[in-house]
């Protein structure tokens, strides 16, 4: 539990009374008990858990602005250092209409672009002109040319969020109460229940460019410390239990920090960044004001004072009788004794799998669509009712697995074709090229993983699905796999079909380099045999020692020996390493990995598309991580699957990176 508010007033001195005239000594006795509440009201403020810092004050209220009286078809132009500077108020589309981000974007960069103009020309002393200009210049009246040029590098863009924020209170209802009570089973304030409308508002499908997921934005580097995240079960995605990771990680933060603003603000930034800033500046008002170092950015700067905002918003929002909030469903919970199809679940029960997908969030598209039972000890959510109760004492061993269905792929060798693949392992051509992305001629690279879909142990439907197949060659020979070679690599390491004399647009055969890193997931150099098997493998984004040892079945530690690199040294993608296969087989491993990085693409692409590229010059002082995440929001993984040959850890001005354009489905 938190720690009572410490202090009390300080007691009245009778002696000092005795100084003051009878009548004056009775105006202080009707007044002293009013004077101690003022003075207990003081120090509870400032021993509350969640204190308004002065210095904050301007923050909050624009957060609050922004979630209570400024829709999505309204953006704010505004000072990103100091808040209460907001230069204009514009109309734009709303997001929810068809095209309006495409709108949107020009509007948007443009009215950026004339404050900062509007304010590099008052910083040179030039004459403001226009009712804008006059209007900018009378804000800075007072502020020296250096303060200016700061605020032209500092104008912002935010868009309204009344809309999405309402939207959110009301998908709240349904968990508000499980939540609150989560967090004081765990001895925390139970206002932190409402920390998801900042990084969610409760969308249980919010999903990020950088991989955060569910209402509580969970990474999967921070996720898997405390929920099970696999290519079947994501329990980032339930609301549930991710609060409960959520409670565990905020009580941690807040151990190590000694204060709520602190331990919130380590929610977006790391704790571990945040106990280096708090022993550089001492509390969080100074970190506030004065912390500028590594990611410490708008985002993480505002992240505490966003909390306050939403905290005050929603709970007003909830007493509106205008505002219908969703209610908790009431479920049955199994827990099954082995691996299990969701369509058995489905058909045994009687309940849809859309509702199965409703009441299990964590279950992912793997499941849903049969590449994979739903993991045995999975905790399976029913509606509640007398029937399904009583189906659920009498569940067939015959609709059980003992082991889960494994992820089947092939590894594609010189003369191979798609066609051919798809023949010999006794699907359709059709089906391959969906499981994995392959584009129209259904191209395919030497070393490339394909994901071999679940042929559902039905020879005859299968040889029937083959001959479909040929059939459907003869009349489409576009799909023929014999006029499906293998590619060559050209044009910085992007694919380009040796036959294709009509070129693509560069976008559209930059596409298919989705496939070709996970292709590189294979292991080279293997030697060794018996318990002294070794093998090499280039380290792709995403992966960290700890994740590879958990693969290999042994430790980071023992990882980190055999490639004789110390403790502190995080491993780089393009990074060449050495790994024990004493404890796993080299497919067994293969599958884990090759799994994992699906896991990420899939999640990806199913929020987001490609819609084209562009090309950006490498400029000093750049960083991969500054270039992902500062200029162009995104992921790594993703930049590097478009710029398959250059070493990242080696970046040179003036190179050339080809940038995916990424947009929201």
């Amino acid at each position: 539990m938190l720690a009572p508010v410490s202090g009390t007033p300080p007691p009245t001195n009778v002696f000092t009374l005795s100084l003051f005239p009878l009548r004056q000594q009775r105006r202080l006795f009707f007044l002293l008990p009013i004077l101690v509440l003022i003075l207990l009201a003081g120090y509870a403020a400032a021993g509350t858990a969640f204190p308004h810092y002065p210095v904050i004050k301007d923050n909050v209220r624009f957060w609050e602005s922004i979630y209570s009286r400024y829709s999505t078809n309204t953006a704010l132009v505004h000072d990103s250092n100091d808040l209460s500077i907001i230069y204009e108020v514009i109309p734009i589309f709303d997001h929810r209409l068809p095209g309006a981000s495409k709108i949107n974007k020009p509007i948007l960069k443009g009215i950026k672009q004339k404050y900062t103009r509007i304010l590099k020309n008052i910083a040179k002393g030039q004459r403001a002109g226009s009712a804008d200009e006059k209007r900018v210049a009378k804000m800075f009246k007072n502020k020296s040319r250096k303060q200016i040029q700061e605020a032209a590098r500092s104008v912002r863009v935010q868009i309204g969020q009344k809309g999405r924020f309402i939207e959110g209170v009301i998908r709240s209802g349904a968990y508000m109460d499980e939540i609150k009570k989560i967090f004081r089973r765990e001895g925390l304030p139970e206002e932190l229940a409402y920390l998801p409308h900042v990084e969610s508002s409760f969308n249980l499908k919010a999903y990020s460019k950088f991989g955060a997921s569910g209402i509580w934005q969970f990474t999967r580097s921070t996720g898997k410390q405390f929920l099970k995240i696999n290519y079947e079960i994501d329990e980032r995605q339930d609301p549930i239990t991710a609060s409960r990771a959520a409670a565990r990680l905020l009580k941690k933060n807040y151990q190590r920090l000694g204060s709520w603003p602190l331990a919130l603000t380590a929610y977006n930034y790391g704790r571990a960044g945040m106990a280096r800033a708090l022993k550089k500046h001492g509390s969080y008002e100074k970190i506030f004001s004065r912390y500028q170092q590594g990611r410490f950015k708008f985002a993480s700067r505002n992240f505490y004072s966003e909390f306050l905002a939403a905290l005050a918003v929603a709970k007003g929002f909830e007493k509106d009788p205008a505002i219908k909030k969703h209610t908790p469903m009431k479920v049955y919970t199994l827990t099954l004794p082995a691996y299990i199809p969701i369509s058995s679940v489905s058909t045994h029960f009687n309940v849809s799998v859309a509702s199965i997908q409703k009441l299990n969030p964590a279950l992912r598209p793997p499941v849903l669509q049969e590449k994979k039972y739903i993991p045995k000890g999975y905790r399976l959510r029913l509606p509640y009712n007398k029937t399904i109760r009583k189906l659920a004492k009498n569940i067939p061993r015959s609709l059980y697995h003992s082991k889960q269905k494994p992820t089947k792929f092939y590894r594609v060798k010189a003369g191979d074709t798609a066609g051919q693949i798809a023949r010999r392992h006794n699907i359709s051509l059709k089906a391959l090229m969906k499981a994995n992305h392959l584009d129209k001629r259904a191209s395919v690279f030497i070393g490339q993983n394909l994901r071999i879909p679940g042929t559902g142990g039905n020879t005859q439907k299968n040889r029937r699905i083959a001959s479909i197949s040929a059939a459907s060659r003869k009349r489409h020979p576009a799909h023929t796999p014999e006029k499906t070679v293998v590619a060559a690599t050209e044009n910085n390491g992007l694919p380009v079909l040796r036959d294709n004399k009509k070129r693509e647009a560069q976008w559209k055969s930059v596409q298919k380099a989705r496939s070709v890193v996970l292709g590189e997931l294979s292991v080279s150099g293997i030697s060794g045999s018996g318990s002294s098997k070794q093998g090499s493998i280039t380290v792709q984004p995403e992966e960290s020692w700890e994740l590879l040892a958990d693969w290999l079945r042994t430790n980071a530690k023992e990882l980190r020996k055999l490639n004789r690199i110390s403790v502190g040294h995080a491993l780089r993608p393009d990074q060449k390493i050495k790994i024990p296969l004493n404890h796993v087989s080299q497919s067994g491993f293969e599958e884990k990995r090759f799994t994992f990085h699906l896991e990420i693409e899939e999640d990806f692409y199913n929020a987001y598309k490609v819609t084209g590229v562009t090309t950006y010059k490498v400029v000093p002082g750049d960083t991969i991580w500054e270039i992902c995440k500062e200029k162009f929001d995104l992921p790594f993984w993703l930049l590097k699957k478009y710029n398959t040959t250059l070493d990242f850890n080696t970046l040179r001005p003036s190179q050339l990176l080809t940038i995916p354009k990424v947009k929201e489905r």
